[in-house]
């Protein structure tokens, strides 16, 4: 009964955030447990915790980087903010929301509650993104992606294949709402360059 509560308590979070922002058309006015794009981050933490908290996910500097925060959320488990690199304000590009469903049924179940949730209060239809992961060439995605002035919404659930797993053992399945801006999504197309 307590996880039934827990469940029940998320989504209702989520259905209370976006209505907050009904019938939005900007992806800049979306908030994520409190944070938008284009806000910085120094709003939310400090410059030595966004230094400490860098996700090495390359081994060169790229034209944005990306950063694990987890204080303060209430309604998802941990972030990855996306920030351009050498920009002094930290302002948030992206920002890669993770929940941990404990099987693909109940991220399945999870991914369209929360997207039947964000159309109906943003007035918005997502449309089917699902397919083979380019970098993991054994998992398959389960997505959805809308478009907004100035971005993208796309939730994903993510289970990897056993495969991938053995190769790559740092990998979690996840579910992940990302709002992220048209520039991330330029970054993301080259390549992450």
């Amino acid at each position: 009964m307590l996880k039934f509560l827990s469940k029940f308590f998320i989504f209702l979070s989520l259905i209370i955030n976006f209505q907050t922002y009904s019938y939005s058309e900007n992806i800049n006015e979306i908030e994520l447990d409190g944070m938008s794009l284009n806000d910085s981050l120094l709003n939310f933490t400090s410059k030595q915790e966004i230094k400490k908290n860098i996700i090495q996910y390359f081994d060169d500097e790229r034209d944005y980087y990306i950063v694990f925060y987890n204080k303060n959320l209430t309604l998802y488990d941990d972030f990855e903010i996306y920030l351009k690199t050498n920009d002094n304000r930290y302002e948030v590009k992206a920002i890669n929301a993770g929940l941990y469903p404990k099987n693909l049924k109940e991220c399945l179940d999870t991914m369209n509650k929360i997207s039947d949730d964000i159309s109906s209060s943003l007035g918005i239809k997502f449309k089917d993104d699902s397919g083979m992961h380019n970098f993991y060439t054994n998992s398959f995605i389960n997505g959805k992606t809308a478009s907004l002035d100035g971005g993208y919404i796309n939730i994903d659930c993510m289970f990897f294949d056993d495969k991938d797993k053995q190769k790559h053992p740092a990998l979690v399945d996840n579910l992940a709402l990302m709002l992220k801006s048209n520039e991330i999504e330029k970054w993301f197309v080259s390549g992450y360059k």
